[in-house]
């Protein structure tokens, strides 16, 4: 069990898998065509922008945190995590010869690039820099998670029936969902980042993560209506947010922590 759950998590197939869950659903709820291709597209990027920024995050603290298990995960099986990163990159890369292109599809995804350069590069000039300004990182996710889903929607010509609503309660709950991971980085982090932890402290950290991911959910009960996954994400996101973060069950609770955003995709699919 622990070793299926280091490689779905740690191989950053299970964020990837969450990312996809949300495309495709909403995807299917608006009735937009080449989900198949979208899903595929979507996972392959997700996990070539993830692994990118986690082979440079390695580099730079292998010699300084020994202790992470990920990292030494990472280090352990650092010919697979290329491997695996290169492949799904030529996978995503695939991909865009077939997806439909629209000027607004352009845009988006040329925006996309440009915060996963910011995020996961050591750019010349700004090197880590954009990531010590307050909150950035958790904007940078969550708006990336916003444009990956509207993507879809800008290729097949119909950017404007996603409203307000769907960006809104994608980047709410995904900016909730990072919470616990800045919670589980407290120790490390530089205090520069001026993560929601550092400000207010763990305990009210995990509060306003849970309380942001019943906001999106609200929205999402809105245009949806009620479904019985709703009191189940309820208690995922509860488990995920409020429980506190023990090294010894890291693995099981970052699954919980991500499956709150693969469960509100499946809200859309079933809807």
């Amino acid at each position: 069990m622990r070793t299926a759950l280091s490689i779905l998590i740690y191989s950053n197939s299970w964020v990837a898998l969450c990312v996809t869950s949300l495309v495709y659903g909403i995807g299917s709820y608006f009735q937009l065509r080449h989900l198949e291709l979208f899903a595929i597209w979507s996972f392959t990027g997700t996990v070539s922008a993830y692994q990118l920024h986690r082979l440079f995050r390695l580099r730079q603290l292998k010699h300084t945190v020994r202790s992470n298990r990920r990292l030494l995960w990472m280090q352990n099986t650092y010919t697979f995590q290329v491997i695996w990163f290169i492949v799904n990159l030529l996978a995503c890369c695939a991909c865009i010869l077939y997806i439909p292109i629209t000027k607004e599809a352009i845009i988006l995804i040329g925006i996309n690039l440009v915060i996963v350069a910011l995020y996961a590069l050591p750019l010349p000039v700004i090197g880590n820099g954009i990531r010590n300004i307050p909150f950035a990182k958790n904007i940078l996710i969550s708006t990336s998670w916003v444009l990956i889903v509207l993507i879809p929607f800008a290729s097949n010509k119909q950017l404007t029936r996603a409203g307000w609503e769907i960006p809104l309660l994608v980047f709410i709950a995904v900016f909730a969902q990072i919470i616990p991971f800045d919670n589980r980085d407290l120790a490390h982090d530089p205090k520069s980042l001026s993560t929601i932890p550092q400000l207010i402290g763990a305990q009210k950290a995990r509060y306003a993560g849970f309380a942001l991911l019943i906001i999106a959910l609200g929205i999402q009960t809105c245009l949806l209506g009620f479904h019985w996954l709703l009191p189940f994400t309820i208690l995922c996101g509860a488990v995920g947010h409020l429980i506190p973060f023990l090294i010894g069950y890291q693995l099981r609770l970052e699954f919980m922590w991500e499956l709150p955003l693969g469960l509100m995709g499946l809200w859309f699919l079933l809807a």
